[in-house]
């Protein structure tokens, strides 16, 4: 079959921009650099699918149609890498993600010490779609994200509202995925733009006091 630019671009589930800076060979002034671009390990561990997918259909003299760039597809039992390697390669992603720097002052250790821009609801859908991604799990999320409290991860991940934005998951995990952010080179939301617009001093981390202080004259 034909290749085309955007069936090769949806199979690593990386976007337009990313994929064209990784192509092009200005971008970089070190080659090496280009490790950084999330096309780098989508196109390695797509290559490898599409590789072992062929090898296997060799091996068993199979006839179907082996996994291809082609057409995007790929079979339930090569689909991709062995558990062990996922999780190997899922712990050098994790790795690569807090290498990223932040700009000065804004981060201390992998803890964020400036304004927040999404919003609870927000966060918790960004954990949440993280925690898909092949040999993500959740242990090592909260490792990564500095050592985060498993009950603490849960606690944000049930929360309603704002109602868990002083639990230390909030400020980093959104360090976390700012940097991932940035390592994927992916521009802000909408959302996150708006949020800026509408909230300038960021989401409150502080939770509301229950007590209600009068005075009586």
């Amino acid at each position: 079959g034909s290749k085309t630019q955007t069936s090769i671009i949806n199979q690593m589930g990386v976007n337009n921009n990313t994929f064209r800076r990784f192509m092009n060979p200005k971008t970089y002034k070190n080659p090496w650099s280009a490790v950084e671009n999330g096309t780098y390990w989508a196109a390695a561990k797509l290559l490898e699918e599409v590789k072992r997918d062929n090898a296997k259909a060799k091996k068993s003299g199979a006839k179907r149609k082996p996994a291809s760039v082609e057409d995007g597809t790929t079979t339930k039992k090569a689909k991709g890498l062995s558990k062990k390697m996922s999780k190997a390669e899922a712990s050098s992603f994790l790795d690569r993600i807090n290498s990223v720097t932040l700009p000065p002052g804004t981060c201390e250790g992998t803890f964020l010490r400036t304004d927040i821009y999404d919003s609870c609801p927000q966060l918790v859908a960004k954990i949440k779609a993280f925690l898909q991604r092949d040999g993500i799990t959740k242990a090592a999320l909260c490792v990564a994200m500095g050592n985060i409290n498993n009950n603490s991860m849960n606690r944000f991940l049930a929360s309603k509202g704002q109602d868990q934005c002083a639990n230390v998951t909030y400020k980093a995990g959104y360090a976390f995925f700012e940097k991932l952010r940035i390592l994927e080179g992916k521009e802000k939301t909408a959302a996150r733009v708006r949020n800026e617009e509408e909230k300038p001093d960021g989401f409150s981390v502080q939770k509301a006091s229950k007590w209600v202080w009068s005075c009586a004259f």
